[in-house]
């Protein structure tokens, strides 16, 4: 019996069950492990026993429920006895066990909230998934594109612009002679990486316009990230709003993202929300890494006390990467804050290359990642990451650091993919689900279904 249940929960880990594959790319996209948290697995795949129809996988404290699409009833409490009566669950209650087994991670009291966001915060799905759990999560391209869109985007525009700049095969071959041109394999932060290395090598025959080209492949990257907060199909305040109101007072909810675009303050201030960025309140913003030390109270009215009452609509944000409207003034040294319609030709960013983990340790980055890793090491201190997929090793190694040496941390991952290779950053965090520590995976994207499992209001 102990080996059977060994045997489920190692298929399960990665992402196995016997049956058929669907034909439908749409459909298939929709499979796979939903949930998972130290007692639980959540998994919804094709039925093996029937020619079409999905299965949902339940499994809880080593028991598996298998359960196919339902016909008519939606009463599952047989399934949740644990009884296995196939024809009373379905995709509308494997939603609600999502959701219940969210809401039980979330539970405990904490005194902190920590979001990490990266670039899949900003992707709209051409189409939300519906009540039967179908949909096109194709990113709608008026809105934020995953790192291998922007790559496209970058080799149509320097094909359609050829006689300005090199195609992007041929900046490979200029950079690297010996090899072939890039592959639909290679990812934007390694593609990059490689040109910018083999800059200083390009002969001067063809330096100018090797050096204009990648100058404009940087322009492109910020191009593609200037869009504007729409709360007709983005979440952003409303997931401010839902973990806002798990801070305690005196705390401040922070929100630390890789992202250049202004979604997260446009969202903050359409809900009348306070930011601390590290930049002054003045007319010229300068960065000064204090500004995170402040908070915003009042005296308790009429009553001779020491007491204050905190404002509750104040929250931290630290753009760990950089931002559209940052600039570097070098006659004070300093870096400023400007309005987005500046339209910075070149805004202080990191950009996605392998010398991202050097350019953190210079200022203003040094000072946000140092409190970043401040904040993740507080007692009762929850982190949340949404579409974040841990490919930056630095970020990795900070969090990983922080969830095994502070028993006060607990890390809800949620991203459209929880599925990964044990070896990969993510399934390194995985792993520790297994060892222990109160961490849990959930698939779900911030302007998909993500409201759904969190129950999200955004006028609560």
């Amino acid at each position: 019996m102990f080996l059977a249940i060994l045997r489920v929960r190692q298929r399960l880990r990665r992402g196995i069950m016997t049956g058929t594959v669907s034909a439908d790319p749409v459909q298939a996209k929709q499979e796979g492990i939903y949930f998972i948290s130290q007692n639980t697995t959540l998994k919804k795949c094709l039925n093996p026993d029937l020619k079409d129809g999905p299965k949902y996988i339940y499994k809880n404290k080593n028991r598996l429920l298998r359960v196919p699409q339902p016909i008519d009833s939606l009463d599952n409490s047989s399934v949740k006895s644990g009884h296995n009566n196939e024809n009373e669950y379905g995709w509308a209650d494997f939603q609600e066990e999502i959701t219940s087994r969210v809401a039980d991670f979330l539970r405990p009291y904490f005194d902190q909230v920590v979001l990490l966001l990266g670039a899949g915060a900003s992707i709209v799905p051409k189409k939300k998934k519906d009540d039967s759990g179908s949909g096109d999560p194709t990113p709608n391209e008026s809105y934020g594109l995953p790192m291998s869109g922007i790559l496209t985007a970058i080799g149509t525009e320097l094909s359609e612009h050829s006689s300005e700049f090199y195609s992007m095969s041929r900046m490979k071959q200029l950079a690297f002679s010996d090899k072939s041109p890039f592959s639909d394999q290679d990812d934007l932060e390694s593609v990059l990486s490689q040109l910018e290395k083999a800059e200083e090598f390009i002969s001067t025959k063809y330096s100018g316009k090797y050096t204009r080209t990648l100058k404009r492949i940087r322009e492109i990257i910020v191009d593609k990230t200037k869009y504007d907060f729409d709360d007709q199909c983005m979440n952003h305040l409303a997931l401010i709003n839902f973990f806002n109101r798990k801070v305690s007072d005196g705390n401040k909810l922070s929100i630390a993202t890789t992202n250049y675009d202004t979604l997260i303050e446009e969202a903050a201030t359409k809900g009348s929300y306070t930011i601390f960025d590290g930049f002054t309140f003045s007319d010229t913003p300068i960065f000064d890494a204090k500004m995170f030390d402040w908070n915003f109270v009042k005296d308790v009215p009429n009553i001779k006390t020491q007491e204050v009452i905190y404002d509750k609509k104040v929250m931290n944000l630290l753009k760990i990467h950089g931002s559209l409207t940052w600039k570097k003034d070098d006659k004070v040294r300093t870096v400023r804050r400007v309005s987005k319609s500046a339209n910075l030709d070149s805004p202080l960013l990191i950009f996605p290359s392998t010398n991202k983990y050097e350019q953190s340790y210079r200022a203003p980055y040094s000072d946000l990642f140092y409190k970043f890793r401040e904040l993740l090491n507080r007692p009762r201190t929850l982190l949340v990451t949404v579409g974040f997929s841990f490919g930056d090793a630095h970020i990795f190694e900070m969090v990983n650091d922080a969830l095994r040496h502070n028993d006060g941390l607990s890390m809800l991952f949620t991203n459209y993919s929880i599925d990964s290779d044990e070896s990969s950053n993510l399934g390194k965090l995985k792993q520790l689900i297994d060892e222990g520590y109160r961490v849990a995976f959930l698939r779900a994207a911030l302007n998909d279904d993500l409201p759904t499992y969190l129950k999200m209001d955004e006028n609560a």
